[in-house]
């Protein structure tokens, strides 16, 4: 029966949660493979148990004097299509490389190459080269940063392709293809929005119809780049936010949430809310959704960020106000805001959030996942 793509993560989390769990009980490459790489086989839809379905030991050879083999062969019509590599834990994978390669090439039916020691999983195709493995994977996978939360809908998405139901050997190359391509792209859009090169501001110019322009002057064009793909990144966040520019009201209390000590429920009815403060809000939101890129599990809880007000401070939390407390915003006489984050962490405020991303990121995943 035909796994759902919500049994299919719910899977994948609780291998993640097997694979800390077992981890430390493993000490080769045969423990690896009952342990955790069947497992995982077996999680994809396929039949560990049978040998015309999952073949140990395969072998697929030039002749009788070069003989090739894979631990695991997964056969459709009892020809090879996924081959797999097996290491023990904790054993690098790159140097391995060449011994699934051997096996991937002389096997003209294997149209996907699995290394693994049973944590990270490496998935490699032939994209460039018909019959003959990429040198580089087109999909990795760790279960230590799956563990963590961090399992992404594009890595379900490709983990699903591969199982009994869907995996299609006849497009899984072109569909690498456009994987491979994808990450190219992705990962070129992301250099430049941090950073716009001199080319890529050039080719900008000439598509608005800027033309003659000096050497010594692109360096200001390249800052007007970075101002507009900023500008650009804030307005799509506001829209998929649903943030206006009209400053939004406090939520309601929780009824199970009581007030702080620090104040009492007259206070914090009669506080008035800014408009600095109210900004505040909205820039440590835009904040958080910069900082949630490729996390669509953060993404989506941005909308469930609230704040309370109260005398001298504005709580910035998620969902529960104590739970959840992401950080507090305080204004100053003169206006200044300045934002405290809530872990504990040394250091006093900040009134740059990017000066602590990496601590306000941190403390939002371990919201997020309840921690």
């Amino acid at each position: 029966m035909a796994q759902t793509i919500d049994e299919f993560r719910t899977a994948l989390l609780a291998f993640a949660e097997r694979v800390q769990r077992v981890r430390g009980h493993i000490h080769n490459e045969e423990q690896t493979k009952v342990a955790l790489v069947l497992p995982f086989i077996s999680i994809l839809g396929y039949d560990d148990r049978d040998p015309t379905e999952v073949a140990a030991e395969h072998a697929a050879d030039f002749s009788d004097k070069y003989r090739n083999r894979v631990d695991y062969a997964v056969l459709k019509d009892l020809k090879p299509v996924i081959a797999v590599e097996c290491k023990s834990v904790g054993n690098g994978r790159k140097d391995d490389r060449g011994q699934l390669k051997a096996y991937f090439n002389a096997s003209r039916t294997v149209k996907l190459g699995v290394l693994t020691d049973g944590i990270v999983y490496e998935f490699f195709v032939d994209s460039q080269e018909p019959n003959m493995m990429d040198d580089e994977p087109f999909l990795l996978v760790d279960f230590d940063k799956v563990g963590k939360a961090q399992l992404t809908e594009t890595l379900i998405s490709g983990l699903y392709d591969f199982t009994k139901t869907r995996f299609d050997p006849d497009t899984i190359s072109e569909n690498a293809r456009r994987s491979i391509t994808y990450r190219a792209f992705f990962d070129y859009i992301s250099e430049q929005f941090l950073a716009p090169s001199v080319e890529f501001t050039r080719f900008l110019l000439k598509e608005v119809d800027i033309k003659h322009v000096r050497l010594n002057a692109v360096e200001g064009y390249r800052a007007i780049a970075k101002s507009a793909f900023d500008d650009v990144f804030t307005s799509n966040v506001l829209k998929r936010l649903d943030i206006t520019s009209t400053p939004p009201k406090a939520p309601a209390r929780p009824e199970v949430e009581q007030v702080p000590m620090e104040t009492s429920p007259v206070q914090a009815e009669q506080r008035a809310t800014s408009e600095n403060e109210l900004r505040a809000f909205e820039s440590v939101r835009r904040r958080l959704a910069y900082l949630a890129a490729g996390r669509d599990d953060l993404f989506d809880a941005i909308g469930k960020i609230a704040y309370r007000d109260y005398q001298g401070k504005m709580a910035v939390f998620y969902i529960q106000e104590r739970k959840g407390r992401l950080l507090d915003i305080l204004e100053n006489r003169d206006g200044t805001i300045r934002f405290a984050i809530a872990d504990g962490g040394e250091g006093g405020p900040v009134t740059d959030l990017a000066l602590v991303d990496d601590r306000l990121r941190a403390l939002f995943e371990r919201r997020v996942s309840g921690q």
